[in-house]
Formats: structure tokens, C-alpha cells, sequence
């Protein structure tokens, strides 16, 4: 299947496995002309080239180990895409780390440490703010698309939810979210759009640490709540990178089991 993707160049971190990969693969498959991931986890490049191009060909994969918290290797990465493709179309910023929740003796508060406090932020709102900052750069550089040019930013249903042990997590996923729609109104004018996916519990291998079984069954024993594919991920995150999309900008986007509502 293709759409209005044709020809198009996009980024993609976290892309190596779960709905990053899942997010890469729709791309390709949509008819993006390449798919730039970035990603720590480097063993699965090999595996993700070889996935994308038995269903999307025609499509460039091009991979580089990254590590988003590092604002250096951000922008060169972004650079590179730039000097190779000479456009970039839309970016999806996948990359986390997670935070088990329900796993910790109360008052969970005295067990958050600083070392885990720092990781979880330097890689869910730093990464995602050095992330969006080279883009925006590299995107306003170009010459104006007339369909404009649009950003990803994923969250998750934790920052639309207060949970007793997920502190870093929640607070980096809340900042995420805020920090993306205030990004949507400052780029408005440039034909940018910003949005912001939260997920709610997918079936990834991070998910794997907290519920070894990978299970819907085990998610909704421990948290009221079923799992989702990264496939669902993916399809809301293209659908806020594509075209059809082009009159949202700002918003953040609940996909799951519907926890948001309560």
C-alpha cells in the first residue's frame, strides 16, 4: 500500500525494534522514499534492513547507532540526513526508557534514585527535545513544502495519569507531551506540525522486563489494562506524519485501552 509518502524522507529514533521498527516498516511500506533510524541498539540493524525490504523494496534504509541523549551525536545525525537526502519530510522520536510500575515497596518515593531519575530524563525529554530542536532546524533550512513537514514525539499514557512509582517516567512523559505542543505553536508558521502518540502498555521486548510472558493477560492482572501491538503505534504515528493529518497539530494522541478516560 501506498499514499502521499512517495518520494518523502523521514527519521525514525528507537527504530531498531518495537514501535519504533513497527513505525520504520509502515513508512517504507506507505511509500517513503528512505527511512533514517537512529538507535543505541545496533544488533538489529541487519535484521530491520532485511524485514523492510522483503515488504518495501524500493525504499533506502539507512541506520546509525545514536544515542539521543547526546546532543553531538544528535546533530550529526540530523546533518547527515540532510547532506545525503537534501530534504527531510518527518521525524518520529520513538526512543525511551521505561520505568517499572507497581514493582516497588511503599513509599516508592525513597527508592527513586539519582542515577535512574537522570537516565530516564536525559533519554525521554532531553533526547526528544535535541531530537525535535535539529529537526526543526534542518526542516525550517529547506525550502517551504507545500504539504508542510510534521514531527512526532512519543509519550505515553503516563502523562496523562498520576501512578505512585512511575516518577521519573511519568514526569519525563508529561514534559514530553508539554514540551511538544509548546514546540507546535512555535513552528506553526513554518509549516511544521508537532504531535504527540501516548501509548499505553505495547507489547515490546521493554515491555518484556515487567511482564516476562508478553502477555495481555499478565498487563491487565497487574495494571486493569490490555496491550497493544506496536502496529497500533505505528499507524497513529504515520497518520500524524502523512498529509492526511495536516490540519492537527498539538495534540496528544492516547492510543490503548482506553486508561486515559478514566
Amino acid at each position: 500500500m501506498t499514499s502521499n509518502l512517495e518520494g518523502k524522507v523521514y527519521t525514525v529514533t528507537g527504530g531498531a525494534s518495537g514501535m519504533g521498527k513497527a513505525t520504520a516498516k509502515l513508512l517504507a511500506q506507505r511509500g517513503a522514499a528512505a527511512v533514517c533510524i537512529g538507535d543505541f541498539n545496533d544488533k538489529n540493524f541487519d535484521t530491520v534492513k532485511e524485514e523492510i525490504a522483503a515488504v518495501a523494496p524500493k525504499t533506502e534504509i539507512v541506520t546509525t547507532k545514536l544515542d539521543v541523549s547526546n546532543s553531538g551525536d544528535v546533530k550529526s545525525w540530523i546533518q547527515s540526513v540532510i547532506e545525503k537526502f537534501g530534504r527531510l519530510d518527518g521525524s518520529a522520536n520513538v526512543a525511551g526508557v521505561p520505568q517499572a510500575s507497581n514493582a516497588r515497596q511503599r513509599p516508592t518515593i525513597l527508592e527513586e534514585n539519582d542515577e535512574g531519575w537522570k537516565r530516564t530524563m536525559s533519554v525521554n525529554i532531553d533526547g526528544v527535545m535535541y531530537c525535535t530542536r535539529e529537526e526543526v532546524r534542518a526542516m525550517v533550512s529547506l525550502p517551504k513544502e507545500p504539504t508542510g513537514r510534521a514531527i512526532v514525539n512519543v509519550a505515553s499514557l503516563a502523562s496523562m495519569m498520576h501512578t505512585p512509582d512511575t516518577y521519573a517516567y511519568g514526569a519525563s512523559k508529561r514534559a514530553c507531551a508539554s514540551f511538544s505542543s509548546s514546540v507546535a505553536k512555535d513552528v506553526l508558521g513554518f509549516g511544521i506540525r508537532v504531535n504527540t502518540v501516548s501509548p499505553g502498555a505495547t507489547l515490546t521486548p521493554m515491555m518484556s522486563q515487567f511482564f516476562p510472558d508478553g502477555t495481555s493477560e499478565e498487563a491487565i492482572k497487574a495494571l486493569g489494562m490490555y496491550m497493544v501491538e506496536p502496529i497500533d503505534i505505528a499507524r497513529a504515528i504515520v497518520y500524524l506524519l502523512s498529509e492526511e493529518s495536516d490540519k492537527i497539530t498539538g495534540v496528544n494522541l492516547a492510543v490503548g485501552s482506553g486508561t486515559s478516560l478514566a
